[in-house]
């Protein structure tokens, strides 16, 4: 069962680590001639209020949603962007958006001990900052305390065993990554720089997947238009004009997706969840010449009746990224079902099996018209 994000989490507050600072002491604070300080509440982007049961953003952090996700281990995830005063991000109806120096990115990982009450009995795991300087971007990885009162930086990540209750009511047990500061360009990485050098990018905020409902302000409809009515967004075009992906949160599940939508909705999965490596201008992409974005339109290179370049032990035994019609002789269905290191897909950032995915993924090939790649 998909759970739909929610900014309402409920902590404990009690002591240790020392008392942050509040959002109410100042304003925004990054200096991007530093090193981000030590603890996350220092930039004061955010804090944890433990009356209202929510996280609260200071001015000009703006929180955020995405019609499809990446799957993180079933972690759910409070993302906001903070612009500084007097700039604006650029609309780009394809590329991620151009955000301006200063920009931070910050995105929550967080767990309900029993997922069918999603917004109970949260624990905090870490928050990533994605931070614009003038040479590009930088990420950082902050993990929370064991009181839930602070976050701080930790550049060498932490695997940390994590149990709770599922969607369906089944109990999981993940090692959850919090990766390292130099493991964040294995999925950020793409060839967009000065000579098509590989340079780090946010993935998600792009019109596709940004263009959706708001649920965080009464009366506001869309999320884009919001953004642009703060003055954050400039130059959003009619909504008509803008693409959207699939809501995977329309669904309560993978299987409750009409058959005539489970084309587009894989297609948007497999661009969250691999094509951030899997494309064109990514360096896995260039490698093994497996192109999984959504606007791919060459059969061969999504991976149709396509032998893989670099798969190693990764293909589970079996020949073709995809045998059209045959999900269990399709590397691609192997690789989103294993939980195997060194085969799973992606490579890093999960430890459990995805159902939503894995069950899209099979629904999609399974009702592709059957092909003998043997024959061609």
């Amino acid at each position: 069962m998909r759970c739909a994000l929610a900014l309402v989490l409920v902590l404990s507050s009690c002591g240790g680590g020392g008392a942050p600072m509040s959002i109410d002491d100042g304003p925004v604070e990054v200096d991007l001639s530093e090193r981000p300080p030590e603890r996350l509440s220092h930039m004061r982007l955010l804090q944890w209020n433990p009356d209202t049961e929510q996280i609260e953003y200071n001015a000009r952090v703006v929180p955020y949603d995405l019609n499809t996700a990446l799957f993180s281990d079933f972690a759910l995830k409070a993302r906001a962007v903070y612009v500084p005063e007097g700039q604006t991000i650029a609309y780009d109806p394809a590329m991620p958006f151009d955000f301006p120096v200063g920009t931070v990115i910050v995105k929550t990982f967080y767990f309900p001990a029993d997922f069918r009450a999603p917004t109970q009995d949260i624990t905090l795991i870490e928050t990533r900052v994605l931070r614009r300087n003038a040479d590009g971007w930088e990420a950082w990885p902050y993990i929370w305390n064991e009181a839930q009162t602070e976050a701080f930086l930790e550049v060498g990540g932490e695997t940390r065993p994590l149990s709770f209750v599922d969607g369906e009511g089944a109990t999981q047990t993940a090692n959850y990554l919090v990766p390292q500061r130099n493991q964040c360009g294995s999925c950020h990485s793409r060839n967009v720089g000065d000579r098509g050098r590989a340079t780090l990018t946010p993935i998600g905020p792009t019109a596709r997947h940004l263009n959706r409902s708001y649920p965080y302000v009464s009366g506001t409809d869309n999320q884009l238009e919001h953004l642009s009515a703060l003055g954050v967004l400039s130059g959003l075009p009619a909504l008509a004009e803008v693409p959207a992906s699939f809501d995977a949160s329309a669904h309560a599940s993978a299987d409750a997706i009409p058959d005539e939508e489970v084309e587009r909705a894989a297609r948007d999965y497999l661009d969250v969840n691999c094509a951030h490596c899997h494309d064109p201008l990514g360096p896995q992409g260039v490698t093994s010449q497996l192109f999984l974005n959504h606007d791919n339109e060459d059969e061969f290179r999504l991976g149709f009746c396509k032998r893989p370049g670099s798969a190693g032990e990764g293909t589970g035994g079996l020949t073709y990224d995809i045998v059209p019609g045959d999900p269990d002789q399709s590397i691609l269905v192997f690789r989103v079902e294993t939980t195997e290191v060194g085969a799973m897909m992606p490579l890093l950032g999960r430890s459990l099996q995805d159902p939503y995915g894995a069950t899209l993924v099979r629904r999609w090939i399974a009702a592709m018209p059957p092909v003998d790649c043997e024959s061609l």
